[in-house]
């Protein structure tokens, strides 16, 4: 893996010595495994150059293992944002217009932007940029910055982020070349082999197994793909661990579930089938509805409910109840099966 630059690493060092010992970080919205360790590597990075930092995320994390491992390092973005974003604030991994809105004009002018999203380059500026569309996930890239800068890294932070490459690239079968190889070269000698097997194979909580009983109950099926919901959950993270289970079933190649709260609709999805993408298939079917996250072989997005959620914590009113989810499956469906028979799901792999 090739270091960076000397200038470069002198203005990324200069920046941090310069942001008076205290940086606000935001990572991406429902943050990906990605998302988590590459916060995980610049905390490790401004520690270095003892500075704080305080890191916020928004939406929903669907990987709770990392979440957990990583304690109270990073915390949900306030419903309302008042003086904690008066220092310099840096972007993680974030795509601009999955903002809270009307935050960007409370953050001003980022002292700086990694990510490896093409979606992160559009209408904003920064001090120091760092922005590689050629690069698969960014943890890649916090790796380059940890090995360049000479910071040496925990076994939990080097399992954190060998863990991400493997699970945004599914082990190497989607979205590798030789940058995410080099990277997880350099972490692999520096893991707890204990603890990534206990991230790859997580305990399985009984609501999980519910609300798969659920998902079986209600599954549609058409051709090779499956569509069933969960109805109404405590824990949307379970949605992944269902879908795994679903995309077992024999003659399936595309899974998706959803599920709904009190204030959300939870849809998540993943397929074996290489020809299609759908990350796209989400933009075109609900990208106007939310924000979506995932890459060409997995999905997911949170669509908030809106006037709806009086009916969702309405539960004595359990015939709106019912009616609502109805309406909710039928819309889902056949928006989404409608892209994929038009093979819009057949386009480029933007991330």
């Amino acid at each position: 893996m090739k270091k960076l630059g000397f200038f470069k690493r002198w203005r990324f060092s200069s920046i941090l010595k310069n942001s008076n010992d205290e940086l606000t970080v935001l990572i991406r919205n429902d943050p990906s495994s990605d998302s988590l360790a590459s916060f995980c590597a610049f905390k490790i990075i401004c520690e270095f150059y003892h500075i704080n930092i305080k890191g916020y995320y928004t939406g929903t994390i669907h990987h709770k293992g990392l979440f957990n491992i990583m304690e109270s390092d990073i915390k949900p973005l306030p419903v309302v944002v008042t003086t904690e974003f008066s220092g310099p604030v840096a972007l993680i991994d974030v795509v601009t217009s999955e903002l809270p809105e009307g935050l960007a004009t409370i953050i001003g002018l980022p002292v700086m932007i990694i990510s490896h999203s093409r979606a992160a380059t559009k209408d904003i500026k920064s001090d120091y940029k760092d922005i590689r569309a050629d690069v698969e996930t960014t943890s890649t890239i916090m790796i380059q910055y940890l090995k360049s800068l000479n910071i040496p890294i925990s076994k939990t932070a080097g399992t954190l982020l060998l863990y991400a490459i493997r699970d945004m690239t599914r082990t190497f079968l989607t979205n590798i070349n030789y940058n995410g190889l080099e990277a997880y070269l350099y972490v692999l000698g520096q893991i707890d082999h204990d603890l990534l097997l206990k991230l790859e194979n997580p305990s399985v909580k009984s609501e999980t197994f519910n609300d798969l009983a659920k998902a079986i109950s209600n599954r549609v099926i058409k051709d090779v793909y499956l569509i069933a919901n969960t109805g109404y959950v405590k824990d949307p993270n379970t949605l992944s661990k269902v879908c795994k289970y679903m995309l077992e079933l024999e003659g399936i190649s595309t899974a998706l579930i959803f599920a709904v709260d009190t204030s959300n609709i939870y849809a998540y999805a993943i397929t074996n089938d290489i020809e299609i993408n759908l990350k796209q298939i989400f933009k075109k079917a609900f990208g106007h509805c939310g924000n979506i996250v995932g890459g060409p072989s997995y999905a997911s997005i949170t669509m908030p409910l809106g006037l709806f959620d009086i009916i969702t914590k309405d539960r004595n009113n359990s015939n709106s109840r019912e009616l609502m989810l109805d309406t909710i499956s039928d819309s889902i469906s056949s928006r989404f099966l409608k892209v994929i028979e038009e093979g819009e799901g057949k386009l480029d792999n933007e991330q």
